[in-house]
């Protein structure tokens, strides 16, 4: 009969245990983290969603933790592709592309600080066959007043879906003269 020894098996254990004793687990999964700095500062770290929206040819990437937020919307020329997008006012962004637009939102003392982006760039790569990651770099100004922040982050493990809520849908198909349609 064989003996089995239990006691290095306990003190590997324990020491493993001491190991990660305190540690949180990495977080999986697509996931956006910025920093912002300038009239106020902060920072988010949480999962994100990247979908395409194929009736507007955007991607739209968001993040949300709470109270705090960031929407980052991607408008290529054509089909979506790795690359630099330059970050431009929203109002602008469609008529830009290929181009970025950049909002973050959170939740101050009083009220619902926003800000929206005027320029920096929007780096997006292929981490993966289906995944993208990418960079953030935006000098955003408050919608409310003159504050301004410097939004600097990472996207990873962007899996891009079809837009499920949010999308325009498609314009509706005009009748055909010869179908009848209208005919009362």
């Amino acid at each position: 009969m064989r003996r089995v020894r239990l006691g290095g098996l306990a003190a590997g254990l324990a020491v493993t245990g001491l190991l990660f004793c305190g540690r949180q687990p990495v977080p999986e999964g697509p996931r956006v983290v910025v920093r912002w700095t300038g009239s106020d500062s902060g920072k988010i770290d949480t999962p994100a969603s990247a979908e395409w929206c194929d009736t507007l040819g955007l991607l739209e990437i968001r993040g949300l933790k709470g109270d705090t937020g960031i929407g980052v919307a991607v408008y290529p020329k054509g089909v979506l592709q790795p690359g630099r997008y330059r970050v431009v006012r929203p109002e602008a962004a469609d008529t830009s592309r290929p181009a970025a637009s950049v909002a973050l939102r959170w939740f101050a003392e009083t009220s619902i600080r926003g800000f929206k982006a005027e320029s920096g760039a929007v780096v997006l790569e292929r981490s993966a066959p289906a995944k993208y990651s990418g960079r953030i770099e935006a000098f955003t100004h408050s919608v409310t007043d003159n504050a301004r922040v410097t939004v600097r982050g990472t996207l990873s493990g962007l899996m891009v879906r079809p837009s499920r809520t949010g999308c325009v849908p498609r314009p509706p198909r005009p009748p055909r003269p010869d179908s009848g349609a209208g005919i009362h």
